[in-house]
């Protein structure tokens, strides 16, 4: 397994204002309702503090960090895209842009306390609300004097660019990923590792479409399996055992009826796939035992080709290591995170469609 990754604090990037989270804004403005009332019953004005922002527990660090990850990379996608007219590009784009949105409403979006919101006393000074401030800057836009449009032009020196683009969703797939492995909450933990995926292959895709090497930093292959995670029982380690080595087996079966190319990549993901089925049995302590889990063949469609078994092969390993993410302990999970990742990237390698959230068949379903 790789070391033990923390979560990275997220960019300081300035982002437009989100839809806030409904729960703290009906909690806070419950509590001083309720204080008003028990004061009107008991005839005295209790001269209580106004509610504070309530502090982040390190779930909800993880979770936010997330969400303005994500949402920095739609807001750049919507700074470049007036620029960019390659169609390929600009499809690129908008579906990174537009995973990046489902990302950021599956993760619950910008969280708002409603505080904001709340009349409190005259004269009170601890509303968190930002000054109104009525100076506006000499250069703040608009439309000047002789009636002609401010506008920054798209081709102006610190204009986004594309690559800025790679780079936010290299940076987020990484963040996203380290906090996948550090969240004590299973089922944020399944989720950040999805989306950390997701990021991944839009990175690789746009930076392939653009001749960006941005994303050369990401790890495009997933470390060896030396230990199993904690966490994890003797049947889903007997599970991931049995399903690399048939994954193994189907590529070494396909790669023998095709040719080229085809074949040459069949039969290198095939020798991937049987060493991690051998490494998960000697983590195990099965290989060689009765406990053994291994085959000597697997029962493959008879319909499917190379590329059409591949795709159903990887996208059946990413759920699997998505499961797997949720039940590793906290701190453990790096290789789980890497090998989803690994998967999913060569699902759509093989043709798969990208989707926001691969190994989650529950957020295809809608």
């Amino acid at each position: 397994m790789s070391p033990h990754a923390t979560a990275v604090p997220t960019a300081t990037r300035t982002r437009p204002r989100r839809t806030p989270r409904p729960g703290g804004r009906l909690l806070a403005a419950v509590t001083v309702l309720a204080t008003g009332v028990l004061a009107a019953g008991c005839g005295v004005r209790l001269e209580t503090p106004p509610p504070t922002e309530p502090s982040p527990d390190a779930v909800e660090v993880l979770r936010a960090g997330a969400v303005d990850d994500a949402l920095a990379v739609a807001d750049l996608v919507a700074d470049v895209t007036p620029s960019v007219t390659d169609p390929a590009t600009l499809a690129a784009l908008e579906e990174a842009a537009a995973f990046a949105e489902q990302h950021a409403d599956a993760l619950g979006g910008v969280y708002d306390s409603g505080l904001d919101d709340l009349d409190l006393p005259a004269g009170d000074t601890t509303s968190t609300a930002p000054a109104d401030d009525t100076d506006e800057p000499a250069d703040a836009g608009g439309t000047e004097e002789d009636g002609t449009e401010d506008d920054v032009a798209a081709d102006e020196p610190g204009a986004a660019t594309t690559d800025d683009v790679v780079v936010a969703l290299v940076e987020a797939a990484q963040r996203t990923g380290s906090s996948a492995d550090a969240a004590t909450d299973a089922g944020l933990a399944r989720l950040l590792a999805s989306v950390a995926a997701s990021e991944h292959v839009s990175a690789q895709r746009l930076a392939a479409l653009t001749g960006s090497t941005s994303a050369d930093v990401l790890v495009t292959t997933a470390p060896p399996v030396e230990e199993a995670p904690a966490g994890i029982g003797a049947a889903d380690l007997a599970t991931l055992v049995e399903t690399e080595d048939a994954a193994g087996y189907a590529y070494e079966v396909r790669a023998a009826q095709s040719e080229d190319d085809a074949r040459t990549a069949a039969v290198a993901r095939a020798a991937e796939h049987r060493a991690r089925g051998q490494a998960w049995a000697l983590a195990a302590g099965t290989d060689g035992t009765a406990q053994e889990p291994r085959r000597v063949a697997y029962v493959l469609p008879d319909d499917a080709d190379v590329a059409v078994l591949a795709r159903q092969v990887e996208s059946g390993l990413a759920q699997t290591y998505a499961s797997l993410v949720a039940a590793a302990a906290p701190t453990s999970r790096a290789g789980a995170v890497a090998l989803l990742v690994d998967a999913w990237a060569s699902a759509v390698a093989w043709g798969e469609a990208p989707v926001a959230f691969p190994g989650l068949p529950e957020q295809a379903a809608g």
